[in-house]
């Protein structure tokens, strides 16, 4: 019994899933996932990860998952490559200085002052994650 309770608490564990650049698929576009600097997921509350090959991605496929049911939001920081950070603190870029799979200009970084650092021409826009899916969606 106690071990079939152990695997029941560790089948569904809620961390983010390694994404295999070069061979895992975009969930929403079926690309495969080859740009370090630019991937997302989404974790839900049973564990079940979904990989995109952008953050657009990400942000185009939330209509088909509801809210409650993530657990994690995941972008990559852009100064970081392989490194998820969590979507709802990040600060985000667009930017077209940097390009990006699905060509938004979409760029996610941990920390706003890097952001800002990047962003430096009039044209670029900085978002906390819920102004940008305010502008993203509107």
């Amino acid at each position: 019994m106690l071990i079939t309770v152990l695997f029941v608490f560790t089948a569904c564990s809620v961390e983010p899933a390694k994404i295999n650049y070069g061979s895992d698929a975009c969930h929403f576009c079926k690309m495969t996932i080859v740009e370090e600097t630019h991937a997302a997921e989404i974790v839900t509350s049973k564990g079940k990860a979904f990989k995109y090959d952008s953050i657009e991605c990400l942000l185009n496929d939330l209509e088909n998952h509801e809210s409650e049911s993530v657990a994690l939001f995941l972008v990559t920081d852009y100064l970081t490559p392989q490194k998820l950070t969590d979507a709802t603190k990040a600060t985000f870029l667009i930017s077209k200085s940097i390009q990006s799979p699905m060509g938004a200009h979409l760029t996610a970084f941990e920390h706003r002052k890097d952001a800002e650092e990047y962003g430096k021409k009039e044209a670029d826009k900085i978002f906390d994650w819920i102004d940008l899916q305010k502008h993203f969606f509107r």
